[in-house]
């Protein structure tokens, strides 16, 4: 293993930390779609500092960006009514399988030599124990069409976010610009919907939202460097690996059930993780 893998796993695992943190935070609060549309719209903001010091992207790139913001809007909308319907443990299997399992299906058979039978075989296997935790807790069949659209979001824009970072020289200007632009079209596509108002409330959320905006978007960045860094198929199904942080905060904060057989996921899980790193 290079420098550079390792790299890429360390920021990828600490990003999956994060990425079940928020979204466990986001579950106990009332209001589930403001506080995710402070996070992305406020969130995003947080990156102005660094605008003086990356240039506007050119070219293809802006292509790239509206593609990836699209995949964002749906995915957050999508999370929101899931987290509403549904269980941490029950939804958040399901969001986040769904997209390494999308993600290895079109590496292995659209880019060639991205990933070898082994790595998919290993994906497999961490995916087969993400969704075995579905068979171990019934849910609203309304939260599994949510955490279904959820997943192939997940998996577009992992696609979309991973060659976009691969084709620059400087990853942070997708990032940074990327959430800048998400931010107005989001806010704008809100207020249309919901009216004014959505928005003033959703900003009256902040002592709540704030925190989860900071992970939220800090998990996002890691996430999009260690895509440029290593393997796309690879590195999106090292970040599945938050379902095994989502699982020990959903039994330890959420208080949810967790039955022997989604303990056993939970092992399969960390078994595909590693043996995804070994192959």
């Amino acid at each position: 293993m290079t420098d550079t893998d390792t790299l890429a796993t360390l920021l990828i695992l600490t990003s999956a930390l994060l990425h079940a943190s928020w979204n466990a935070a986001t579950k106990r609060t009332e209001n589930k779609l403001g506080t995710i549309a402070f996070m992305s719209i406020f969130g995003s903001l947080l990156y102005i500092p660094f605008v003086p010091f990356f240039p506007l992207p050119h070219g293809v790139m802006w292509a790239f960006i509206f593609a990836s913001v699209t995949a964002h809007i749906v995915y957050q909308l999508a999370l929101a009514r899931a987290l509403e319907l549904g269980d941490l443990t029950f939804i958040y299997p399901i969001a986040r399988g769904l997209g390494p399992l999308l993600v290895g299906v079109f590496s292995l058979l659209f880019l060639s030599g991205t990933l070898s039978l082994p790595e998919f075989l290993a994906i497999l296997t961490l995916v087969g124990g993400i969704f075995l935790t579905i068979s171990a807790r019934a849910g609203s069949a309304k939260a599994f069409i949510a955490a279904v659209i959820s997943g192939v979001m997940i998996a577009t824009y992992t696609l979309v976010d991973g060659f976009a970072v691969k084709s620059v020289d400087e990853p942070m200007i997708f990032i940074i610009w990327g959430a800048l632009t998400f931010s107005p079209i989001f806010a704008a596509y809100l207020t249309l919907i919901h009216g004014r108002s959505f928005l003033k409330d959703s900003l009256s959320t902040w002592r709540v939202s704030l925190p989860i905006a900071l992970l939220a978007q800090s998990g996002y960045a890691l996430a999009l460097y260690a895509l440029s860094l290593g393997d796309i198929g690879e590195i999106a199904a090292l970040r599945e690996t938050s379902i095994v942080f989502a699982t020990l905060i959903g039994a330890l904060w959420l208080k949810e059930d967790i039955p022997g057989k989604k303990m056993i996921a939970v092992l399969l899980i960390a078994i595909g993780a590693i043996s995804l790193k070994l192959v």
